[in-house]
Order: structure tokens, then sequence, then C-alpha cells
């Protein structure tokens, strides 16, 4: 390779690593003002639930993440489970697969993201999302609950957190384990649940 064409080549990766890092920062920027809003307007909601003595409904707790840099989840109780809202640390292009309901153009650009999960368990997998895009505007998918907003700033965080605990609060369905996945130790155990919770669309059997 001669020494001209080594040097566009080199300009040219240098460019779009640039872009890249761009990006990152913007997305990143954008990730935490749509999850500082959002958790707030979540805390605000429990508060004002708990001030009005509503029982079931728990105090929410912010979770550090393992990667650092002040990154925080927020878990909120409803009864004996909760939901945890998680920030992805990396940035990526949303998955056709999902099938969520955002212009085509959007699956092909980087975006930030919020998880959500319906327990604790490690193992669990994200039952809802919040897709963050680059020109600020977002979009929630999961359980048959699409939402769009046109942008951060003209979204209501308040409204969308009521919105989202009554959702979760009112869409939760608990079936009992049947009877031959109900043991006697199981019956005895007070930590243990004789039943199984999810939303609308799962199927729990055991």
């Amino acid at each position: 390779m001669n020494p001209e064409d080594r040097l566009k080549m080199f300009d040219s990766l240098d460019r779009i690593m640039r872009e890249r890092e761009q990006t990152r920062e913007r997305l990143n920027a954008t990730l935490q003002e749509f999850t500082a809003r959002l958790f707030a307007a979540l805390e605000k909601a429990l508060a004002e639930i708990s001030t009005r003595g509503t029982p079931g409904i728990g105090k929410s707790r912010r979770l550090k993440h393992p990667s650092g840099g002040g990154r925080e989840a927020l878990q909120i109780y409803i009864e004996d489970w909760s939901i945890i809202f998680v920030p992805m640390l990396h940035f990526a292009r949303p998955n056709a697969a999902d099938e969520a309901r955002i212009p085509p153009i959007q699956f092909k650009e980087p975006c930030g993201r919020i998880a959500v999960f319906l327990t604790d368990d490690p193992q669990a997998v994200a039952f809802y999302d919040f897709i963050i895009f680059q020109d600020d505007s977002w979009f929630a998918w999961g359980y048959g609950w699409p939402k769009q907003q046109d942008s951060i700033a003209h979204t209501d965080f308040e409204a969308l957190a009521w919105e989202l605990l009554y959702s979760f609060t009112k869409d939760i369905v608990t079936t009992w384990h049947t009877r031959d996945h109900t043991t006697l130790a199981m019956a005895f155990d007070p930590k243990h649940r004789g039943y199984t919770f999810g939303l609308p669309g799962d199927e729990h059997r055991v």
C-alpha cells in the first residue's frame, strides 16, 4: 500500500471513530437526562401515594450500577414483588425483532435504553423498554403498552410516572402454583411464594 492510500484510509478511519465517540457522548447525556427525570417523577409519585396511605405500595430505592460513574437503577416495590429500571451501559441499534412501532429509519440509529424487569431474579428477562434516540425523541414498548412522545423536552414525566405505576399495578397477574407443584415445605415456608406473577400475555403454569 502506498503512503497516499494509507493516509486516506487513516483519515477515513479516524473520522468514523470520532463520529462514533461524539454519538456516544451525545447519547450518554440524553440518556442521563431522561433517566434522571423519569426516576425523579416516579419517586415523587410514590411519595404522594405513600402520603395518601395506599397499602401495598412500598418505597423505592436507588441501586448503584456495578459499572460506576454515578450510574443508578431504580427499584420500586408493589406488594411482595418489585420492578427495576436499569439504564443500559452501552448503546446499540434497536432490534427489529422486538417489533417496536418506531419509524424504520430509527432501527439503523444507535440509541440509549432503559430495560425494565419485573423481578430481582438475576436471570429474569426484561419485560419493558425505553428507547432514547439521538434527536431526543423516545419510545417505550412492552406487554402491549407502547408509549411515544415527541421529545424529552415536551414530555410530561409526572404524567408518565403515574401512567406507568397505574399500569404496572393494574395489570399484574397472580396465579397459584398447581397442586403437583405445591409442596408441604412451600406451604410451611413464610418466605416462599405460593404463586407466580406476571403481566398480561404471560403464561405461568408452575
